[in-house]
């Protein structure tokens, strides 16, 4: 009887869970951030988990598409083989590797750009603020972040030395969200016109897009309370 209380108490959210694409997508988000806190970079288990981790995310991000099951299912695959990729590229760790790796990262930075634009016109769409407008405002932007992350990657593949010394890819994470909410340390400077150009755009967009977001909300929030009264 114990446990059929407890089934009944928690199968109506579990399915909520289930059948939310933003609220997986909002948690895989969550534990990507805290994976780059807890996992070594410096040995090639801990750079293929870190990998995975953002397989997770990407394949998440692909559920918010709400497409034909056919074209998720492709989807589905081209982030596998990007993440095949990736951890060729870790292991074999070559020059010439280096083209399926930045292959592996064009192809997640277009899926999590999809989605941000995805996410954000569902919220304009929206007719009321509900829990999943609230969750998909906060996804797009830690998204953002991690667009940017992408593109900064994608540059220091092409060009290594566009900024100023080495960096890991904690670093080049932990720059991406510290240059979004425009705290600017100065302790990893852009020394390349391409990341300099990029971190331009990223704190422009770090500035924009909470004061977009926020106004939508309320306006939605007061709308909605006008229509009750």
């Amino acid at each position: 009887m114990k446990l059929q209380h407890w089934y009944d108490k928690l199968s109506p959210h579990w399915k909520r869970f289930v059948l939310s694409p933003y609220e997986h997508l909002f948690w895989s988000l969550i534990i990507l951030f805290f994976s780059f806190a807890f996992i070594d970079e410096d040995n090639i288990l801990g750079r293929i988990s870190l990998t995975f981790f953002f397989l997770m995310t990407v394949l998440f991000v692909i559920e918010t598409f709400r497409l034909r099951q056919k074209f998720l299912n492709l989807f589905r695959a081209i982030a596998v083989l990007s993440f095949i990729f990736s951890v060729f590229a870790i292991i074999f760790d070559s020059q010439d590797n280096k083209i399926l790796y930045l292959l592996g990262q064009v192809i997640d930075l277009i899926f999590i750009a999809i989605a941000v634009l995805v996410i954000i016109k569902k919220i304009f769409s929206d007719t009321k603020v509900t829990g999943d407008t609230l969750r998909g405002g906060i996804s797009v932007y830690l998204m953002l972040g991690i667009v940017w992350f992408q593109i900064y990657q994608i540059i220091l593949t092409i060009i290594p030395k566009a900024f100023e010394g080495d960096l890991s890819v904690y670093q080049v994470f932990y720059f991406s969200f510290v240059t979004l909410t425009t705290v600017g340390y100065g302790d990893i400077l852009p020394v390349h016109r391409a990341t300099m150009i990029m971190a331009n755009l990223e704190a422009i967009a770090g500035q924009l897009y909470p004061a977009v977001i926020i106004a939508r909300l309320v306006s939605l929030y007061t709308v909605e309370n006008s229509n009750k009264d």
